[in-house]
């Protein structure tokens, strides 16, 4: 299990996505040269988690991924 904190910008450049998941519930994002996983809640907007470096992050990423159960987003 992950810890899960809202997502506060670090800097002010933008966060860039890179990759999304097949039902768009996580997103693998960059950000002043930091890697994490963003998803969107209701309740606080964007929460983060596993903010680090590229490999570690990797981690965190290929782990929600594989094992998340789909979840259809809606319109």
């Amino acid at each position: 299990m992950y810890a899960w904190e809202p997502h506060v910008p670090s800097s002010s450049r933008p966060v860039r996505v890179m990759e999304t998941s097949c039902c768009g519930e996580y997103e693998w994002c960059c950000e002043a040269g930091l890697f994490f996983v963003l998803r969107h809640t209701k309740r606080n907007g964007y929460e983060e988690t596993g903010r680090g470096r590229h490999a570690t992050a990797r981690l965190v990423w290929a782990a929600l991924v594989s094992t998340h159960n789909h979840k259809r987003r809606a319109s």
